[in-house]
């Protein structure tokens, strides 16, 4: 679900050592180089002849940089920001809508203990292409790769609305989760090539708001005025004129060269592995204790082969690949291992929240789906609002290690208040509740990037957004396994020895509750159905609010780079690892009146940057 939002990416685009508004107009520029007998840091002005020579020498990575830096003006900016804004709109409504529609089609298509798979099917896809996005469209350029990932998630949604049996609903999602992933990494890395840190606040407030907003409350809408199937339908609806709005108005720079040269480049053994080991983990673990058994000889042997194949992919990554998706010196950065360990533990407290929160509303709340979606609106949009104050905390201050703190203290507290809902818990509880974990959320998602980007290199962009939602994500799956498995063996243990209800219902019951009304319980007996259920819902906010105080103390290891002020010469001197280094303050002062036909002239060598929410 979100996993990721165009405030994540739009303010964080930035490299170490430079000053936040000088850099960021100068981000079209080329980097400058080092003056080795001086030990001073000589910077390379506007005509810096040679520089494609001087980086065609640098590591092989480089090869994938096509130079699509386009800072764009704000004239231009006027189109091309509404038409990414309206691609995550669409990518957010796919994600948050299918959450309220989810009893409907649990009932229709008869899920039973497979129910979990309608989102599960979604976010596994997505997980693993998650890798890939980064670099491919480090080759074949942005433009044609959101295309792409558009025309995916369409039809696999549209299909999805035609599905009759729960087998081809699970497929067909999977297809639009490769799209929904891909379009939310996409759009970040688009926004970092053509926008500067300063002007990017007042381009996203809005649209953000109203694309997490509206999805659950439009498909609770749908679902109650129409068919769930709708609620599908509707995505291709939106994507078509979306995709036509990109393909005619958003102007990029495209990768040159051939497509048999574009081809070569790939790192087909690293997509291979990386696919599927991820796939041979993930969909085991999805399934364990409720579709397989957890001494299933499927699932112990899926999950030992997919630990070897990635295990390989590892070794391939690293010794193999002449131009790896996942290039280990990321997790060698400086404070950057604490920063992707903090993305898989808010991923375990971020997806199943959304996934579990619905379903508390709905099966012990008595809430319809319209209600239950205008209930997820404070978490969403605080998150939101938390996104747009934290980039602009980013552009005054110029750190981010205060505003990952303020973020997981509240994120932390906002889930130990959850422990305090219960079967009689009212309205303005709930909406006060997520109205702090929103803004907790909110200042922490896009800051933990920032920070990934101050310590990376600036041409690692893509893919260092990529593996951030990739840890992400695998995160969240593993979330929603340890979730279920906390609330089945709640129900297990507690209601096995009742002698009403049988082993085959509880582990229906794990799923959820949507079908308790027609199962032919008395009155006393749901009411001890649904006490046993929100003590394993408690558990399971449990386990959250400990992901995300582990988050908190991790925070003292982040780092707290200022990203606004100039490294010493031995900080800057990093040509040869590809880190851009630092403009004069004759080149500072052009960037600053807004020089934009400098950068028109000249790009960087580096490309940029990834989700959301």
């Amino acid at each position: 679900m979100a996993s990721k939002t165009l405030a994540e990416g739009c303010a964080s685009n930035h490299e170490p050592g430079v000053t936040a508004g000088a850099h960021e107009k100068f981000e079209s520029l080329d980097a400058s180089s080092s003056d080795e007998e001086s030990g001073q840091v000589v910077v390379v002005g506007v005509a810096a002849a040679g520089q494609e020579d001087d980086a065609a020498r640098h590591d092989s990575d480089n090869a994938s940089i096509g130079g699509q830096r386009n800072a764009m003006s704000s004239k231009r900016l006027m189109i091309a920001i509404p038409a990414l804004s309206v691609c995550l709109f669409v990518s957010f409504l796919d994600q948050t809508s299918v959450s309220t529609a989810t009893p409907a089609v649990a009932g229709d298509l008869d899920t039973g203990t497979a129910t979990s798979w309608v989102g599960a099917s979604f976010l596994i896809a997505s997980t693993a292409f998650q890798l890939i996005n980064g670099r491919l469209s480090d080759i074949f350029g942005r433009k044609n790769l959101l295309l792409i990932c558009l025309a995916l998630m369409g039809i696999g949604d549209l299909a999805c609305g035609f599905s009759r049996t729960a087998v081809e609903l699970f497929i067909f999602r999977s297809v639009a989760g490769i799209g929904g992933g891909g379009v939310n990494s996409l759009v970040m890395i688009i926004v970092s090539d053509i926008t500067t840190l300063q002007n990017r606040g007042k381009y996203q407030g809005a649209v953000i708001a109203l694309a997490n907003g509206v999805g659950p409350f439009l498909g609770g809408a749908v679902v109650e005025s129409a068919t769930w199937r709708w609620v599908f339908w509707m995505i291709p609806i939106v994507m078509v004129p979306t995709a036509a709005v990109i393909w005619f108005f958003l102007p990029l720079k495209q990768r040159p060269g051939n497509y048999v040269e574009k081809l070569k480049k790939i790192d087909y053994g690293g997509v291979v592995l990386n696919i599927a080991s991820t796939l041979l983990v993930l969909i085991p673990l999805s399934g364990g204790g409720v579709t397989y058994a957890w001494t299933s000889p499927f699932l112990i042997s899926t999950l030992t082969v997919g630990a070897v194949l990635g295990v390989l992919f590892v070794l391939y990554e690293w010794k193999l690949a002449p131009l790896p998706i996942m290039p280990l010196r990321l997790y060698q950065a400086p404070h950057c291992s604490a920063l992707y360990l903090q993305s898989f533990l808010t991923g375990l407290a971020y997806y199943g929240n959304f996934f579990y929160l619905p379903i508390y509303f709905q099966s012990v709340l008595g809430y319809s789906a319209l209600v239950s979606g205008a209930l997820i609106l404070p978490l969403i949009i605080t998150t939101s609002i938390g996104s747009i104050v934290s980039g602009q905390y980013l552009t005054r201050v110029g750190r981010y290690m205060h505003c990952i703190l303020v973020g997981f203290v509240l994120w932390t507290l906002g889930n130990g208040l959850t422990l305090l809902y219960g079967q009689g818990t009212g309205v303005a509880r709930l909406v006060l509740f997520s109205i702090v974990e929103g803004a907790g959320i909110g200042l922490t998602l896009q800051p933990t990037l920032v920070g990934m980007y101050a310590n990376g290199r600036s041409e690692d962009r893509a893919v260092i957004t990529g593996l951030r939602n990739f840890i992400r994500t695998i995160g969240g799956a593993c979330g929603l396994v340890v979730s279920g498995a906390i609330l089945s063996n709640t129900l297990t243990n507690r209601l096995s020895r009742a002698g009403f209800i049988s082993q085959a219902t509880i582990a229906q019951l794990t799923s959820s509750t949507y079908a308790l009304e027609s199962m032919g319980f008395t009155e006393a007996q749901k009411t001890r159905i649904l006490d046993t259920y929100m003590d394993g819902l408690h558990y399971i906010f449990i386990f959250y609010t400990v992901c995300t105080g582990l988050s908190l103390l991790l925070t003292c290891l982040v780092g707290n780079k200022d990203i606004r002020f100039p490294r010493t010469a031995n900080e800057g001197d990093r040509d040869r690892s590809g880190q851009e280094q630092v403009p004069s303050s004759t080149d500072v002062s052009m960037a600053e009146r807004g020089d934009s036909t400098l950068g028109a002239e000249k790009m960087a060598a580096p490309s940029s940057t990834s989700n959301v929410v």
